[in-house]
């Protein structure tokens, strides 16, 4: 037990460290959220998505609660501004992601993680749900398809389904910044493949409908049905499109 203590304390610390090279020197000890408290937050999370898995169509139990809240105290969270409690939401969406991904779990929406302060919580809160459970108390039990109420939003969200069998969920919003791909934590789609550069490519919804992917200046390249993107070149993306990244390949099996 000591050694798995270790390694999710060496997550924690490492989670730490990129949340200060996120906001630089202005992060110091007045902050009470360290590696102990993140480790705590991040196995409370995992505890949540192994509980509440669903059944897929066959019956497995491999579908994830996609939507996520860490509320802190007033008292924990005094010194945390928005700007912080914005990365770390960013940080819990990449561990999450990661970690159903690494277990071949699926969600029936793009992953959104909420980070925030409950004056009333006497400890920190972490709930995870799916997203009609959110959907309901958002918007007021209004009605509607997932794909309904993301074109309303002028949200769109791409289904890669890759070559070994995975599938993944990019969500895209009209004229918001663009999806990268990568080895980089955070990214939209974290990849561990070395034919991969740290940020790859992207993927962006132009404020007219139209998906396009564009190459980061890539060691390898990014590829079109087979054709090579050229630099600074932006090309349309459509449904049945096969996308190369590196020396990986993913099939645009949907996009609602």
């Amino acid at each position: 037990m000591a050694g798995s203590d270790d390694s999710m304390l060496d997550k924690a610390e490492g989670f730490a460290r990129r949340m200060l090279e996120r906001l630089g020197a202005k992060v110091d000890s007045k902050l009470r959220l360290g590696p102990r408290e993140i480790s705590e937050i991040t196995s409370r999370i995992e505890h949540l998505i192994e509980s509440s898995l669903k059944e897929d169509k066959t019956g497995a139990k491999r579908i994830a609660p996609n939507r996520f809240r860490v509320h802190f105290t007033y008292e924990d969270s005094a010194e945390l501004d928005r700007k912080y409690l914005q990365a770390l939401a960013q940080e819990l969406k990449a561990t999450i992601y990661e970690y159903i991904n690494n277990r071949r779990y699926e969600t029936i929406a793009p992953i959104e993680v909420e980070a925030g302060r409950d004056v009333f919580a006497k400890s920190i809160v972490v709930k995870a749900a799916f997203e009609e459970s959110f959907n309901a108390s958002q918007q007021g039990g209004a009605g509607g398809t997932v794909a309904e109420q993301s074109a309303k939003q002028g949200l769109l969200t791409i289904l890669l389904q890759s070559a070994e069998g995975p599938s993944y969920r990019i969500e895209l919003k009209a004229g918001g910044a663009p999806a990268c791909i990568g080895r980089a934590a955070g990214t939209a789609l974290r990849i561990e493949d070395s034919s991969i550069s740290r940020l790859h490519c992207s993927l962006a919804l132009r404020s007219n409908g139209e998906i396009v992917v564009s190459d980061l200046g890539s060691s390898n390249g990014t590829y079109i049905n087979e054709e090579m993107l050229g630099p600074n070149e932006a090309r349309p993306l459509r449904q049945g499109d096969m996308i190369g990244v590196g020396d990986v390949r993913f099939t645009i099996s949907e996009i609602s």
